[in-house]
């Protein structure tokens, strides 16, 4: 995720609570529909449904806020 601005998203980690407990939550996420998909954990597919749909939410949350990071980069 966001490997093209890997360095942006290790300091926004540190220094942004929001975008760190995003971050957090997303990586959840991710590894709970990667198991589901597999088979290790089950889950309903309303509930897998859902927690794509949060784990996509997130991923465009936090794109904006890099995006405002890189705004503010070149503008400061």
């Amino acid at each position: 995720m966001f490997s093209d601005c890997k360095d942006i998203v290790e300091k926004l980690v540190v220094e942004d609570d929001e975008f760190k407990t995003m971050y957090e939550r997303h990586r959840e996420l991710n590894k709970e529909v990667d198991k589901a998909d597999i088979g290790v954990i089950p889950l309903s597919d309303d509930t897998l449904h859902t927690k794509k749909k949060e784990k996509l939410l997130l991923k465009d949350q936090m794109a904006e806020i890099i995006k405002r990071y890189q705004h503010q980069r070149v503008a400061g």
